[in-house]
């Protein structure tokens, strides 16, 4: 899928990383693999994982569904390091939304799974619970807005889901536009974002997006043909296959109007890129991200 590069974080959710405040949308019924990669990312690093599902979702429904991406979740669940909540639990004792008591509830949360040695606290929060609360969207969309604070010690992560078919299309812009990060509609999708000189492809390049990459990839070289220099930005990328940076290389081998190719990547796609013969192409420069 191809979309045109902005300011945004665009990223798989595999990426999200402590202190990321992140957006998804889904209709009708969740990507429940997103969800589970979300989970399991949280619980392999040691921190404490909330879900709040939709209000009307059987939990344990949902925690089937997460079993179905993954193992057993009785360990974690029995040590308390994964619970299933809602939002009206958790604003208990109060009965109505307030960013105040949000942040308050959430904040104790995080000072609890500190003080039992979690490494941190990440949330995956259903919005479906604006309506079940009964709650004013625009004060809910104010919390979105300024809710920085919560993320600024970098121990806390959220990802906030929104039903398309429960949201008016403007509200799902304004929400969209609030969180600094969105996400991919799930593991296995790869999205182009182009801009002038420049294409980055986030989430995962296999088998299953090689027709997608390889016409991303296309498409930035016909785009940068007349200036001869573009960067490649892989930094966003979960996962490289041999067989597509093997034609990332084919590509840019038949560049030859293409002074400079700059390919921004992290250590291990680079020994790949390395490995596969990037060296004896000097018009492509890998440049490790930190």
């Amino acid at each position: 899928m191809a979309g045109e590069a902005t300011r945004r974080g665009t990223l798989p959710v595999q990426r999200l990383r402590a202190g990321d405040h992140a957006f998804c949308r889904y209709t009708d019924r969740p990507r429940w693999d997103l969800v589970a990669a979300y989970t399991w990312t949280g619980l392999a690093r040691g921190e404490k994982v909330i879900i709040c599902p939709a209000p009307q979702a059987d939990r344990d429904t949902v925690r089937e569904r997460l079993e179905e991406h993954g193992p057993s979740l009785d360990h974690v669940c029995a040590r308390g390091q994964l619970v299933f909540a809602s939002m009206r639990t958790l604003l208990l004792p109060d009965d109505r939304f307030s960013a105040a008591r949000q942040r308050q509830r959430i904040q104790e949360e995080i000072t609890g799974a500190l003080a039992k040695r979690f490494a941190g606290l990440r949330a995956y929060i259903d919005m479906r619970w604006i309506a079940d609360l009964g709650a004013d969207v625009e004060e809910v969309m104010a919390r979105e807005e300024n809710a920085a604070q919560l993320f600024a010690t970098r121990v806390y992560s959220e990802v906030c889901a929104y039903d398309t078919s429960a949201f008016e299309p403007a509200v799902l812009d304004a929400m969209h536009a609030a969180h600094p990060h969105d996400l991919l509609d799930g593991p296995g999708s790869l999205r182009a974002l182009h801009a002038a000189g420049l294409v980055r492809l986030v989430g995962e390049a296999d088998m299953a997006t090689q027709i997608e990459w390889i016409s991303a990839l296309r498409e930035a070289f016909k785009r940068s043909a007349h200036d001869g220099r573009l960067v490649v930005d892989l930094s966003r990328l979960h996962f490289l296959s041999v067989g597509c940076a093997s034609d990332l290389l084919n590509l840019a081998t038949d560049a030859h109007r293409h002074g400079r190719i700059e390919v921004r990547l992290d250590h291990g796609k680079a020994t790949l890129l390395v490995g596969l013969g990037s060296r004896y192409l000097s018009h492509v420069v890998l440049v490790e991200d930190s």
